[in-house]
């Protein structure tokens, strides 16, 4: 696998297409989870009505970078983005953010975020366990003998 490394200022203003050729926009900005280190979402800013652009966030998991036309790839038809979410500032986009709307986001790209596949992962090791353990319980318990 060829790693490729590039500084954030590399990757931002680049332009945004689907696989169709539509433009989509830029991106603007990445926001990261401090904790994780993560990019968690893309602020594209792509054009409104007159002249006009407005700020979205996309799922990290859904933009492709192509190096060879140093453009993001982002999968979904232009209606898609234009019947998001739109924000006219970062401040109104920041504002909004926290992990109950960006799940929302998640979700309208039908998409899970990570954290959801996570605690998922953990339910289900949680319920496997606990059959383990019921089946344990079975196989120690003595039969009842039949009542004569």
């Amino acid at each position: 696998m060829d790693i490729k490394f590039y500084s954030a200022n590399y990757l931002l203003k680049d332009g945004v297409m689907n696989d169709q050729g539509e433009n989509l926009g830029k991106i603007e900005e990445f926001m990261i989870d401090v904790a994780t280190g993560r990019i968690m979402y893309a602020v594209l800013t792509f054009g409104g009505f007159p002249n006009r652009t407005k700020l979205f966030a996309v799922p990290w998991e859904l933009l492709n970078f192509s190096t060879h036309d140093k453009r993001y790839i982002l999968n979904v038809p232009r209606e898609t983005i234009v019947k998001s979410a739109g924000y006219d500032t970062m401040e109104q986009l920041f504002e909004k953010a926290d992990t109950y709307w960006l799940g929302e986001i998640y979700e309208y790209y039908s998409r899970k975020p990570e954290w959801e596949k996570k605690r998922e992962e953990e339910r289900q090791a949680e319920l496997r366990l606990l059959e383990a353990r019921k089946a344990e319980v079975r196989r120690q318990t003595p039969k009842e003998e039949a009542v004569k």
